[in-house]
């Protein structure tokens, strides 16, 4: 909490005076470091140079832990914004600042506004900024998948850029859903090769969505492994 109130008072500093939204990212960067390093935790990361990072992309990854954001937001090494629901943006400073951060805000609970959101979206990534996506839209509460919403994958085939499939294990037994108690181990981020979307129509959604799951499950490992404790 009170490095979210430090470093997330700062990133609403500069997100004020910058408002390209980068600045903002640092401020994100150097929290979640001290995040990681105060609990513990260390990241493994892989994949990285399956993708060219003066392009932008469609990032989407599987969601356990509220871990998994602190640990593509320390390992992806391009600008980026997060596709969040309208419900973070109440939390005091954090929320605050993901909204003065450019992040693409979508209000489920309204279907027009969320097509408004993504289409912005879809310009701002044909323009050159890359988005990280939890296609899931919710932490899930076991090892198995869940089921991907059409969003993310509706937002990519519009913005015509390719989605890299990002593979997290590790991160639920370090804390998983409706628990506040955090264990020390080791997260592993895999960025896999990235997956075209040029030339598909958006009636290409589910051959896409398959895709992009069987590329995530692919380097997916179950948190039930060497990931507790793994650090010491």
């Amino acid at each position: 909490m009170l490095y979210t109130l430090f470093w997330g008072s700062i990133g609403c500093i500069i997100s004020c005076a910058d408002r390209s939204g980068d600045g903002a990212v640092w401020a994100a960067r150097r929290w979640v470091h001290w995040i990681l390093a105060s609990c513990g935790i260390e990241i493994e990361c892989s994949g990285v140079e399956s993708f060219d990072p003066s392009r932008p992309y469609v990032f989407m990854a599987n969601h356990r832990s509220v871990f998994d954001v602190a640990a593509i937001v320390a390992t992806l090494p391009v600008p980026f914004r997060f596709v969040a629901k309208r419900e973070l943006t109440w939390i005091p400073v954090f929320g605050w600042a993901l909204r003065l951060g450019g992040h693409v805000i979508v209000d489920r609970r309204r279907r027009d506004r969320s097509v408004r959101s993504l289409e912005r979206a879809a310009e701002r990534i044909r323009r050159g900024t890359s988005v990280i996506i939890f296609p899931e839209g919710t932490r899930g509460e076991s090892d198995q998948l869940g089921e991907f919403k059409s969003g993310g994958f509706h937002l990519a085939l519009r913005a015509g850029v390719p989605v890299v499939p990002v593979s997290v294990s590790g991160s639920r037994r370090i804390t998983p859903k409706h628990s506040l108690r955090i264990e020390s181990g080791r997260i592993r981020v895999h960025y896999g090769a990235p997956i075209a979307t040029q030339h598909r129509a958006l009636d290409d959604r589910s051959a896409l969505k398959e895709e992009v799951r069987r590329a995530i499950l692919l380097h997916l490992e179950a948190d039930s492994g060497d990931s507790a404790g793994a650090s010491g």
